[in-house]
């Protein structure tokens, strides 16, 4: 009976060493893998995350359309301090688009949060 209690003990041990040995963080090991890099930003995009706008300037060409992407989980607005455009609220998750058919520096702002810093510029040339 003691060699069946010592055989048990054996597999299991054995069988708890494989499944740890795929979930070890040394960076050595050669079944680990660190998790993957996120996603870039798509291009012109402008996103809406922690109150901020990211990248809070953008640079773009005459004619390039730009997407605002609400990641936050609450709504903001996308709105020109000279009124060229205003994408009116967007919930979480939203995205809208403006197109620039006009070089110049645009300003803007979140309705709701500029006192809170939430800003932006638009170079458009």
């Amino acid at each position: 009976m003691r060699t069946a209690h010592l055989k048990a003990a054996l597999f299991i041990l054995s069988a708890l060493s494989l499944v740890g040995s795929g979930c070890s963080k040394d960076s050595s090991n050669p079944t680990y893998a660190p998790a993957p890099a996120p996603a870039p930003a798509a291009p012109n995009t402008v996103s809406m995350t922690g109150m901020v706008f990211s990248p809070a300037t953008i640079t773009v060409p005459v004619g390039t359309t730009v997407t605002w992407k609400n990641n936050d989980g609450i709504a903001h607005t996308s709105t020109s301090d000279t009124g060229v455009w205003d994408t009116g609220n967007m919930a979480a998750g939203a995205s809208t688009t403006t197109t620039f058919n006009t070089a110049g520096t645009f300003p803007y702002r979140c309705t709701y949060h500029a006192t809170m810093g939430m800003k932006g510029t638009v170079i458009v040339q």
